[in-house]
């Protein structure tokens, strides 16, 4: 047993797969999560999907609009307090700034999501996990 020892928090498919990969890398790893067993959250909004979808990054001009019309809205999707503060408009600024990388972040965004697909399906192969994967697109 190794005595390099890493403690993983959370039993997602993150937290799963980075306890798997630094298990292959010797070390000894234990994973916390909040729930009885793992992956009870896993995807929770994605409806389980293995896909590359909704991977455009926020940075774009839409966004930006979008959120001017939700400012004074109580039910939108995303609140933002005007109050100032320091921290937070250096953090708009920098996301108005990224508005100029918006297809280049976009596109290395999607390839991050494919290689990531990629490695799952890699490490199901490798182990042996059997689940019900469908490789033609969503039905």
């Amino acid at each position: 047993m190794s005595n390099k020892r890493i403690a993983v928090i959370g039993a997602g498919i993150t937290g799963v797969t980075t306890a798997y990969a630094l298990l292959r890398q010797g070390y000894a790893v234990t994973v916390i999560d909040r729930h009885f067993s793992p992956s009870m959250e896993t995807s929770y909004a994605n409806g389980g999907q293995l896909s590359a979808s909704n991977a455009e990054v926020w940075n774009s001009w839409s966004t930006i609009a979008k959120g001017l019309k939700w400012i004074f809205s109580p039910e939108a999707p995303l609140l933002l307090n005007p109050a100032f503060s320091f921290h937070k408009y250096s953090w708009l600024a920098e996301f108005v700034a990224g508005i100029a990388h918006h297809r280049a972040n976009t596109i290395e965004t999607v390839r991050l999501a494919i290689a990531a697909r990629q490695h799952l399906f890699d490490i199901a192969e490798r182990e042996r996990i059997e689940f019900d994967l469908e490789r033609r697109g969503i039905q």
